[in-house]
C-alpha cells in the first residue's frame, strides 16, 4: 500500500464524520473523534488476531490452507481468504503447458464457456501468478490460485503469497514513529507518537513473556517497578532515571483494595441505638395502651372514657332509685300495706 492509498483511505473514513455546514470548532472535534475511533478499532482487531483463534469449517477440503492463514494473518484477512477458498471448487483446469521452469494452467468456471483464466506456477520458488491480478491488487490469493495449488498437491502456502503487511507480526519491526518537524512542538502529537511506539514494543514483549512461567513472573515484576517509577517521576516532574526506586520485590508497596467502611445512612436518629448495650425492642406497639405485641384495632384493654361512663351510669341509676318522685300520685299501690 502506497502513501497515497493510505491518505485516501483515511480521508474517505473521516469524510463520514464531516460535512460542509459544520463550524470550525466542530470540525476539529469530529476529526479527533474519527482518529480515536480508528485507534480503538485497531486495538480491538489486534487483540482478536493475537489472542483468539478463528472458527475453521470441518468440511473444508483446503482446511490446511485456512489454518496457515489463520495463524499468520489478521482475522479480517482470514475471512477474505476463506471466501476465496470456498469458491475455488467452481473452477476446473482445462489445460496445462510447460514453459521452461514454469507451468501454465488454463482454468474455466464449471458449465460456463465465458472467460478463461491463466495461472503461472514457478517450479523454483512455487510462486503463482493469475491473470485476474487480484493478488497484486488486494494482496489476497484468488480462487484460481487455490484451485491450481490443490491440483499440484501443495501442502503449504508459498511464502510469496503471504503479504507481511497482512500478518499479525507486521508491527514488530516498527520500533519508532517519526514525528514530522512541523509537529515537534505539539505535545499531543508527540505523546501519541510515543504511545504508538511503546504499544508496539509492549505487545511483542507480552506475546513472548506469556509463553513461560518464569518469563511471565519476571515481566510482571519489572512492569510493576517501572509503573511505580514512572508515577513518582510524573508527580515530581523529573527524569525517570533519577528517581531512586529499589529493585527488590519485597520492598515494592502493595496496594490492596479493601471493603469500604460501613456507615449509617442519612435519616432520623434511632433512640434504640443511642447508647451502647441497649437492646432494640422488636414488635408492634399499640397506639392506645402503649403495650407492644398488638395493634390498636386488636387491643383488649378497656378505654378510660368507657370505664368512666359506666361508673357514672351506675351512680345515676342508684341516685334515681333513692330519690322519691315529686310528680304524679304518691299513694302506695293497693295491697302494698
Amino acid at each position: 500500500m502506497s502513501t497515497t492509498q493510505r491518505c485516501e483511505l483515511i480521508n474517505s473514513y473521516i469524510k463520514r464524520f464531516l460535512n460542509c455546514k459544520i463550524p470550525l470548532r466542530d470540525f476539529i472535534r469530529h476529526v479527533d473523534i474519527a482518529q480515536r475511533n480508528i485507534r480503538e478499532s485497531e486495538r480491538h482487531d489486534d487483540f482478536i488476531s493475537y489472542y483468539t483463534e478463528p472458527a475453521y469449517p470441518t468440511d473444508a477440503t483446503l482446511i490446511g490452507y485456512l489454518r496457515q492463514y489463520g495463524a499468520a494473518c489478521t482475522r479480517q484477512v482470514f475471512h477474505m481468504v476463506k471466501l476465496e477458498v470456498d469458491l475455488e471448487s467452481r473452477y476446473n483446469i482445462v489445460g496445462r503447458e510447460a514453459e521452461g521452469t514454469s507451468n501454465i494452467f488454463k482454468l474455466r468456471k464449471f458449465n460456463h464457456q465465458g472467460s478463461e483464466y491463466t495461472v503461472m506456477h514457478s517450479m523454483v520458488d512455487n510462486h503463482l501468478e493469475c491473470s485476474c491480478r487480484q493478488f497484486e491488487s488486494d494482496g489476497i490469493p484468488c480462487r484460481h490460485i487455490f484451485a491450481v495449488m490443490k491440483n499440484l498437491g501443495l501442502q503449504h502456502i508459498p511464502p510469496t503469497l503471504i503479504k507481511r503487511r497482512f500478518t499479525v507480526r507486521a508491527k514488530e519491526g516498527v520500533t519508532d514513529f517519526v514525528v514530522p518537524p512541523s509537529y515537534q512542538d505539539v505535545p499531543q502529537v508527540v505523546e501519541m507518537s510515543r504511545f504508538g511506539t511503546l504499544n508496539s514494543l509492549a505487545t511483542h514483549m507480552n506475546s513472548l513473556a506469556a509463553k513461560l512461567d518464569s518469563s511471565y513472573n519476571i515481566a510482571k515484576d519489572k512492569m510493576r517497578e517501572l509503573i511505580l517509577q514512572f508515577q513518582l517521576a510524573l508527580e515530581q516532574q523529573q527524569d525517570p532515571a533519577s528517581s531512586d526506586i529499589p529493585n527488590e520485590r519485597s520492598s515494592t508497596p502493595r496496594r490492596l483494595v479493601r471493603d469500604p467502611v460501613i456507615v449509617r445512612t442519612k435519616g432520623c436518629r434511632n433512640s434504640d441505638f443511642s447508647e451502647p448495650g441497649v437492646q432494640r425492642q422488636v414488635g408492634n406497639k399499640c397506639g392506645r395502651c402503649g403495650v407492644r405485641g398488638h395493634y390498636r384495632t386488636t387491643c383488649r384493654a378497656p378505654m378510660e372514657h368507657d370505664s368512666q361512663a359506666t361508673t357514672q351510669g351506675y351512680e345515676t341509676a342508684s341516685h334515681t332509685d333513692a330519690t322519691p318522685s315529686t310528680s304524679g300520685n304518691n299513694q302506695p299501690f293497693p295491697g302494698s300495706i
